[in-house]
């Protein structure tokens, strides 16, 4: 990995869990970005995501993942495969898992 890669990553954004407090959460959902710089030594990658055309929930456009974490541009594993325009599913998923946990 060297920068200038494309890449997909799950962003990390902010949620609002109070008023004067919010709360760190990582996407469920892959998104593209370009690597732009590679500590190899600490295995991390700092990402520049790309421009949204809707207002989006994180604070910064560039985010540091680890390599690991990393899938390559174009990736069709299975998790990669879900996209965006998926969030119905996934939604109904999270209403089902929310439902079984009930008594």
């Amino acid at each position: 990995m060297e920068p200038g890669d494309r890449v997909l990553v799950r962003p990390f954004f902010h949620i609002p869990v109070r008023p004067w407090w919010t709360e760190s959460y990582q996407s469920p959902f892959y998104y593209p970005g370009t690597v732009t710089k590679v500590n190899e030594q600490r295995g991390r990658a700092h990402v520049e995501l790309d421009e949204s055309l809707y207002p989006t929930p994180w604070q910064d456009r560039i985010q540091l993942f680890h390599i690991s974490d990393i899938h390559r541009y174009g990736c069709r594993c299975q998790e990669c495969s879900k996209p965006g325009r998926d969030i119905y599913r996934f939604r109904a998923e999270q209403e089902r898992m929310r439902n079984e946990e009930q008594p």
